[in-house]
């Protein structure tokens, strides 16, 4: 936590906190805790109670450094809220609680959670609206119903991630639904609904239990910052990213944001660790264990690749269009609009990593089609040479590649219609390769139609002419070889993921 300055005056406050019937939903191991969330209402209700004009949706250094158990059949919590005013005029406040030992008199206080409500105006980042808009990399699909059954397994009340959780390497996104019922009704809330940023904490446990392998609950953060508020009943959806992974920590940023882009609440540093002293365990069907870079097969040379699921293409990814793509996109029916708009985020990712991870330039800011309006393109933020780039997609993967060579790519599923169309795009002696191949006649034809579509757009060429001038001289399972034009020396790379096929190939010409 940023440092805080010199206190100059302290105040408690006692706290009777309503056990209503919803909370006993949020249990771990059995025993139902106030959630973090909830204590982030109290503590916020107790600053202005006794400061009313203080600003409570800026908040710094939050812990949760012990549970507070919430006993069924009690009506109401006995806690303390600690508050301290400070002199630069941020009030940090800590929910305490008092108990006695049975056998002696003492009284112990505990701490279960801490937070600074800063006054002064405090910066966060804000996710350029393209990284927020889909996931990178292959996305692991899980329903909400196995997320609460097998992973996050609160009662009804906390089941607020809807539909389907997607999860890859690149983070989470969750569509999320603001619980609104009967417990909801009435209640005052500082800061909006506490559900949608419970929900986002979830999408990180289960992306922890995925790729960390472990069960980790928040124990605090760094930010929050409140922009809009949360309403109940409303439809959200929650991004997290990971960054960074630790054997017994996990830290995450996340923004929830409404089906039309607005960004609601921005969370960073989220610190999540196993709260169970290693007692709950993932389940073996979510754990990632094994699985290594399914793309690996595809990543050869010197290009640099990005890989989009259209199933994680958000309701407002095209307000990460510039003008000249949204030329194109609103001539597009809903089927081509949704692949297009994955290849245009998958080009701006390339131009974000080929810029030094750049995190900084709005979405709009970066142009990936030519004037042309057909031709990609990948721009540098920093204003250097453009790298050469192509892009595909099918009907689940948008991707792009970029390389300072000529480079094309293509994504194709397999299916009986490689096989139809033979006379068009194959030529005697490639017909004769397929019924030779040990890859069988659809993948083996299908690496034939690949490598020319790949070329049709490596040359900025028209598919037919593609089919003229190259000839699959070699078909490999992972790679294989053609001529272009009568020259030799090409080599072709694939890489399959389910039934789809990738294809990229490098012209061996540098272009300045």
């Amino acid at each position: 936590m940023e440092d805080l300055s010199k206190i100059i005056e302290n105040r408690r406050l006692p706290v009777d906190i309503d056990v209503h019937p919803y909370l006993l939903d949020h249990c771990v191991e059995g025993n139902a805790v106030l959630p973090a969330v909830e204590a982030m209402q109290v503590l916020a209700a107790s600053v202005k109670q006794l400061k009313p004009d203080a600003h409570v949706d800026r908040m710094l250094g939050a812990r949760f450094d012990k549970f507070l158990y919430v006993r069924p059949g009690s009506k109401r919590i006995a806690a303390i809220s600690d508050i301290a005013f400070h002199e630069n005029g941020d009030i940090t406040a800590k929910l305490l609680t008092k108990t006695k030992a049975k056998k002696t008199a003492i009284t112990r206080i505990k701490e279960h959670a801490s937070i600074c409500f800063s006054q002064n105006e405090r910066q966060i980042r804000h996710l350029p609206l393209d990284l927020a808009s889909a996931l990178e990399g292959i996305v692991f699909d899980i329903p909400a119903d196995r997320i609460y059954s097998d992973l996050v397994p609160f009662g009804p009340a906390y089941r607020n991630i809807t539909g389907i959780l997607h999860i890859s390497e690149d983070g989470a996104i969750a569509n999320i639904r603001a619980r609104l019922d009967s417990f909801d009704r009435g209640m005052p809330r500082l800061l909006g609904s506490p559900f949608p940023l419970d929900a986002t904490f979830h999408a990180a446990c289960v992306w922890g239990q995925r790729f960390a392998r472990f069960v980790a609950f928040p124990v605090g953060f760094e930010k929050r910052v409140i922009f809009n508020r949360l309403c109940s009943g409303q439809n959200y959806i929650g991004r997290v990213i990971p960054v960074r992974t630790e054997p017994d920590l996990l830290v995450f940023d996340a923004w929830i944001y409404d089906s039309e882009g607005l960004l609601f609440e921005a969370v960073s540093g989220i610190l999540m660790k196993d709260v169970s002293a290693g007692r709950m365990k993932p389940p073996e069907w979510v754990v990632a264990e094994g699985q290594g870079n399914r793309r690996e097969g595809i990543v050869n040379g010197h290009h640099v690749l990005s890989l989009i699921e259209l199933s994680t293409v958000m309701p407002f990814a095209e307000n990460a269009l510039s003008e000249i793509e949204l030329k194109r996109f609103g001539k597009m029916g809903d089927k081509r609009k949704l692949s297009y708009l994955a290849a245009r985020l998958a080009c701006k990712r390339l131009a974000r990593k080929l810029s030094g991870n750049d995190m900084d330039t709005p979405a709009r800011a970066i142009i990936t089609v030519r004037p042309d309006l057909v031709r990609p393109c990948c721009p540098l933020t920093n204003g250097s040479d453009p790298f050469l780039c192509a892009a595909s997609h099918d009907n689940r993967f948008g991707v792009a590649v970029a390389s300072r060579q000529r480079i094309g790519v293509d994504v194709e599923r397999a299916s009986q219609r490689v096989l139809k169309c033979q006379d068009m795009y194959m030529h005697q002696e490639e017909k004769a390769l397929v019924e030779g191949s040990c890859l069988g006649k659809i993948e083996s034809s299908l690496r034939v139609w690949s490598i020319k579509e790949a070329v049709c757009k490596a040359l900025s060429t028209d598919l037919v002419d593609s089919w003229k001038r190259v000839m699959v001289a070699d078909i490999g399972r992972d790679k294989s070889h053609a001529r272009i034009d009568n020259k030799d020396g090409y080599v072709a790379f694939h890489g399959a993921i389910d039934e789809h096929l990738f294809t990229i190939i490098e012209m061996p010409v540098i272009v300045h």
